[in-house]
């Protein structure tokens, strides 16, 4: 009996495994060698692949010789953008259309799956090499013979937005969309009477993911059965819909796509890629499975990255320090293509340009620009940490300018909770929320008050030391799909079947401690399955912080179908009617009787028990946060000691703290990262420099200091559980709270603004200048 869930059900979450914090069950595999990853997997007659890439960031290629690598004795196909549009197989479809569509006089600059006349990026995909080994692959890439013709590459947001330099041979002009939110005549008036005039330029870097796993993919094909395609992915259901629907218009279940354990996502790995595409053809032509695993230069060069925003804010301000209005201009690097996924960011966490705080107006206009670099996409907070970083470094620089500790100003402007519903000028729904209390918590946390006693011990000892902070109301946009959950009897187990899928998420744990906890069971006793569209044909998968208030959600009506479908069983075994039999701690018991059956009996008696739930909700809630960062700085040298890090944070009911903790405190590591010392350069020919763990740095444990976490919960009304997301708070907070913590160390000297990421060799050329200029005295 399969069984839709169309509403909430009754009955609440038992007191028992949920709160508990609870070690992730997954761990074990993980830290034993016993996951299963993509390269892991080795299918009988498994070819292996490899791409040529172009060298340049702009070029037109004006020959592709393909004799010499198809001669050699081990390739056994080599792919070209000839061969596949002789397939039928173009350019990659957008998961989202533009905003409004493309700007005026603008194209929709879809990206190819390979290079047909002009690559548009360092890396992209020219010519696809499949032999019997990877090394006989990487021999048929150097037998290639490509003639290239260098052009005049637009590599920065500042050339691109000029359009001196087209990315895009005979286009007029770089724009891809503009896209604008607010009331612009209502942010002119408050302009008109403001006492105080702020204005702001800030640059938020481009990134990578930096995921522990690279992408790869394996690709299958059987003329009975369709295609298969194993990927390192959390959305294994976007990526079928992609390839069926638009690549190879095959029926979707012609289309299946697993993803096994997959080491980090965090965005960039949620769409789709050539790669994938080309593997899955290359099946399709040879009839043997074929794999591809980029290594890290090849990952960080033809991945998708995140970031790389230009902002132009202004803010409007009374003699008090009251914000009576914010505009704001964002400018993206979509880098060489609109990208699969490179839509998602324009419009999401927009209303963060105002933040937590009460400002009645506001005017944001957003526009995308083509550059020859490589493509943007989310990236952990998808727009949220971008938009983010503007309002709190803007709240920083106007309490400065205006003469205001940066504290007090925040104060004086957050949303109070006795506002409650309010709605922000951008259009964002606030309830429930407190962030005056989160920053006191946060500043208790971070001993706010033991600070200046601290600074006076740095100052003795020659050094400086900076106090920031963060604070931040997340607007999840949710998904207009259900996140559905299934429960079935396979081999006198019970198995959970869930439409999310985790990497590195605990959602092995934190969803069978719901299900445990309503059912009475074991967590250990309950298989688990994600990202397999074959054994779940509906979902989408993990994105936006929404699979615990959705796919939870889902899991939590599961067990109460599942308790209800037992019942009538145990009914029928008991002899009892369905009304006199009480569950509790995993046993049906008939009432007035002593009988009592337990799950085994249940699923002995009904082999083919299968019910099934999906959460009719949409997961947009409003989760909040602030972030406190403390460090100190070393004058001579410029570096930075990160001293201290507290984070308080509201994600509703937590189901296990542990993991929440654990997702705080990953999501402040990318953060400060990202302020710190990440970064993807590209130089003025658009050559990747940071092309390796080498040249591009990630903190280490040992930069990092305990993160002091205070975690309250405030009841999420959206969903049967109560919880909020909290997968991408910490990233989305982080970075404007460490910057703003270095340049308030470094304000005593007259330095007020650094380019990020704030290196050694940054922050010691800004004291350097302040020092010659006479803004600093020593």
């Amino acid at each position: 009996m399969l069984l839709k869930c169309v509403g909430w059900g009754t009955g609440g979450i038992t007191v028992g495994q949920v709160g508990r914090r609870v070690r992730r069950l997954e761990d074990a595999r993980f830290l034993t060698g016993g996951a299963r990853f993509v390269d892991d997997i080795a299918p009988p007659g498994l070819l292996h692949a490899a791409v040529l890439r172009a060298p340049m960031a702009h070029a037109r290629l004006r020959g592709l010789d393909v004799a010499a690598a198809r001669a050699l004795p081990l390739v056994r196909l080599v792919l070209t953008a000839a061969e596949l549009g002789e397939s039928g197989i173009g350019d990659m479809p957008l998961d989202m259309p533009i905003p409004g569509g493309p700007a005026p006089g603008a194209h929709a600059a879809r990206q190819p799956v390979l290079v047909g006349a002009e690559a548009r990026f360092l890396g992209e995909a020219v010519a696809f090499v499949v032999a019997e080994t990877r090394d006989a692959a990487l021999d048929g890439v150097e037998a290639l013979a490509a003639c290239w013709e260098a052009l005049p590459a637009c590599v920065t947001l500042a050339r691109s937005a000029s359009d001196a330099v087209p990315a895009w041979i005979g286009t007029a002009t770089n724009l891809a969309l503009r896209h604008e939110e607010g009331d612009a005549e209502a942010v002119a008036a408050a302009f008109a009477v403001a006492r105080h005039r702020v204005a702001m330029d800030l640059h938020c870097h481009r990134v990578e993911a930096a995921a522990m796993e690279t992408r790869g993919c394996i690709g299958g094909f059987e003329a009975a059965a369709g295609f298969t395609l194993h990927v390192s992915t959390q959305r294994t259901h976007v990526i079928q819909r992609a390839l069926a629907d638009h690549v190879f218009r095959v029926p979707r279940t012609r289309m299946r796509v697993v993803a096994p354990d997959t080491g980090g996502g965090f965005g960039p790995k949620n769409g789709l890629y050539p790669e994938y595409v080309l593997c899955l053809e290359a099946a399709r032509r040879l009839g043997r499975p074929v794999k591809w695993i980029a290594d890290r230069t090849e990952h960080i060069a033809a991945s998708n990255h995140g970031r790389d925003n230009d902002f132009r804010v202004d803010a409007a301000l009374d003699e008090a320090g009251r914000i009576l209005a914010v505009r704001a201009v964002r400018r993206m690097n979509l880098g060489g293509y609109t990208s699969p996924r490179s839509m998602i960011p324009v419009r999401n966490g927009l209303t963060h340009l105002t933040g937590a705080y009460a400002v009645p107006a506001a005017h944001a206009v957003v526009e995308g620009w083509l550059t020859n670099t490589g493509c943007t996409s989310p990236y952990r907070g998808a727009g949220r940490p971008e938009n983010v970083f503007c309002c709190e470094r803007l709240m920083d620089v106007a309490a400065r300018r205006i003469g205001m500790d940066p504290i007090e100003l925040r104060r004086r402007n957050l949303v109070r909770a006795q506002a409650m519903p309010w709605t922000s000028p951008l259009g964002t729904r606030f309830a429930g929320i407190d962030p005056a209390a989160m920053l006191d918590r946060a500043l208790a946390a971070a001993d706010h008050a033991g600070f200046a006693a601290r600074r006076a011990q740095s100052q003795a000892a020659g050094r400086l030391r900076g106090f920031g902070v963060s604070v931040f109301v997340e607007d999840l946009h949710g998904s207009p799909e259900a996140l559905p959950a299934r429960l079935r009897a396979e081999h006198g187990q019970l198995v959970l079947l869930v439409g999310s899928g985790a990497a590195g998420h605990g959602h092995e744990t934190a969803f069978r401690q719901i299900l445990a906890d309503r059912l009475g069971l074991p967590m250990e006793s309950i298989g688990f399955v994600q990202s397999d569209t074959a054994r779940i044909p509906n979902g989408i998968g993990t994105a936006a912080s929404w699979s615990m208030t959705l796919g939870g959600s889902s899991v939590h009506l599961v067990a109460l179908r599942a308790v209800a479908a037992a019942r009538s069983v145990a009914a029928r075994l008991l002899g009892a009617d369905e009304t006199a039999v009480d569950f509790a701690d995993g046993l049906f018991r008939s009432a007035g009787s002593n009988l009592a059956l337990g799950w085994d009996d249940i699923l002995a008696a009904e082999t083919g028990f299968d019910v099934a739930a999906a959460f009719d909700g949409h997961g947009e809630n409003t989760p909040f946060a602030c972030h406190a960062c403390e460090v100190e700085v070393d004058a001579e040298s410029g570096a930075v000691a990160l001293a201290g890090f507290a984070v308080a944070q509201d994600s509703g009911v937590l189901v296990n703290p542990m993991l929440v903790e654990g997702q705080l405190h990953g999501g402040v590591a990318q953060g400060v990262g990202q302020g710190w010392m990440e970064a993807i350069r590209y130089d003025a020919d658009g050559q990747l420099l940071s092309g390796s763990l080498m040249d591009y740095a990630l903190p280490r444990a040992a930069d990092l200091p305990p993160i002091a976490t205070a975690l309250a919960e405030t009841r999420a009304d959206d969903n049967p559980l109560g919880v909020k997301g909290v997968g991408e708070a910490a990233a989305t907070g982080s970075t404007a709270a460490f910057v703003n913590a270095v340049l308030d160390a470094l304000a005593p000297l007259g330095v007020h603004e650094i380019a990020t990421p704030v290196t050694a060799e940054r922050v010691w050329r800004a004291i350097a200048e302040a020092r010659f200029s006479g803004r600093a005295g020593g």
